[in-house]
């Protein structure tokens, strides 16, 4: 699944009764069951994403009727995290970065938000931002999967690797995909000599996620015991 399709799961099931927020009565007016018609969008997108978008046009129309959505509907939240999950997937890291920044002003306790915000200050390397972003939200929502184990993620990239595993076997006890934790694990311990114990964190990671290219190409890329000799 596209992480357009991943977030387009998450914002589906956060799809409630929000209402719409706007002094302009034209856009009150307007904005009618902003869930209901945010839902109606996300779904057929989703389901040409699976096909791979045989039909661009297709999907750039689905897309642009979320981002019409957002300005009919601007304090709609699942809207505002659907254009940035979209934005980002279509390399627009500022557009998303603006609707995220929006959305946690708006909601400060919105982990899959912060998530994402997360994940676009590491491409900036801004890893300060980040991991004060993820602490912060880890404080309002301590059992979040995503939020530990991204933090992992930003502690790894800072060579911190005692407190990355620390963060990822809490994301793993709290359900993240264990394909994921044990790639990141496999890192950490590469990293720090271990190959042995790396091997065997990239077999677990192929074994949950079969043909996974990254997995693949670390496994590969240590030497077997006696390759030296």
């Amino acid at each position: 699944m596209t992480l357009t399709g991943r977030f387009c799961a998450v914002v589906a099931a956060l799809v409630l009764a929000n209402a719409c927020a706007s002094t302009s009565p034209l856009v009150r007016q307007q904005c009618y069951d902003p869930d209901g018609r945010l839902s109606a969008v996300l779904k057929p997108l989703e389901a040409q994403q699976q096909k791979g978008c045989v039909a661009a046009s297709d999907c750039e129309a689905l897309k642009r009727e979320i981002e019409r959505l957002a300005i009919v509907c601007p304090g709609h939240v699942p809207t505002l995290v659907a254009n940035a999950v979209i934005a980002h997937e279509d390399h627009r890291r500022e557009v998303a970065q603006s609707y995220l920044d929006e959305v946690l002003a708006k909601t400060p306790a919105y982990p899959d938000a912060a998530v994402l915000r997360a994940r676009i200050a590491i491409e900036d390397g801004n890893l300060t931002f980040a991991r004060r972003l993820l602490t912060q939200q880890i404080r309002l929502t301590p059992d979040h999967a995503g939020l530990h184990e991204v933090l992992g993620a930003v502690l790894y990239l800072d060579h911190q690797m005692t407190e990355a595993t620390r963060e990822l076997v809490v994301a793993s006890e709290l359900g993240a995909p264990k394909w994921r934790v044990s790639y990141h694990l496999g890192l950490i311990a590469e990293a720090a000599g271990h190959t042995d114990e790396a091997r065997r964190c990239y077999t677990e990671a192929l074994a949950a996620n079969p043909g996974w290219a990254p997995a693949q190409s670390r496994l590969k890329g240590l030497r077997a015991p006696d390759a030296s000799r």
